[in-house]
C-alpha cells in the first residue's frame, strides 16, 4: 500500500517542485538544470561503479570481506539513478545519499542490523585465530 502510495505521490511531488523551480528560474532553466542532474547521474554511476568495482577488488585480494564497500556503491548507483529521473524531489535524495558521511552510516546501520552477513575469513578459509569452528545455532529473543 505504500509503495502504491509512493508511486501516486511521487509525480505529484516532481511537477509541484519544477512548478515552484521553473517560476524562479524559468521554463528553460528548469529544464536545463534537469538535463545536467541526468548528465551527473551517469557520470556518478559510471566513474562511481569502477572505483567502487576496483575497491571490491582490492579488499577480496586482501581477504577482507567488502560488504561496506558493495553498500557504498550500490547507494552510488540508487542515488545516480534517483538523478536520471526528471524533478526536482529525487534529484535532492540523490544529492544527500551522495555524501560519504550519509552512505558510511547508512552502510554501518544496516550491517549492524544484520541485514546483510559479514563474515572475516582470511584467503584460506580460516578464521582469525586460525581454528575453524562449525555449527548451528538458533536465535531466541
Amino acid at each position: 500500500m505504500r509503495f502504491l502510495a509512493l508511486i501516486v505521490l511521487l509525480p505529484l511531488i516532481e511537477v509541484a517542485g519544477f512548478a515552484m523551480v521553473g517560476g524562479h528560474l524559468g521554463a528553460m532553466g528548469a529544464v536545463l538544470l534537469t538535463l545536467c542532474t541526468a548528465f551527473l547521474g551517469v557520470f556518478l554511476i559510471k566513474t562511481q561503479g569502477f572505483r567502487t568495482l576496483t575497491q571490491v577488488r582490492e579488499q577480496v585480494a586482501m581477504g577482507q570481506m567488502p560488504a561496506e564497500t558493495v553498500l557504498s556503491g550500490v547507494m552510488v548507483f540508487v542515488c545516480g539513478a534517483l538523478l536520471l529521473i526528471p524533478g526536482f524531489f529525487t534529484d535532492i535524495l540523490a544529492l544527500i545519499g551522495l555524501l560519504p558521511p550519509v552512505r558510511q552510516g547508512l552502510a554501518a546501520a544496516i550491517l549492524s542490523r544484520g541485514m546483510i552477513i559479514k563474515t572475516a575469513q582470511t584467503p584460506n578459509n580460516r578464521s582469525e585465530k586460525g581454528q575453524i569452528i562449525e555449527g548451528q545455532y538458533k536465535r531466541e529473543d
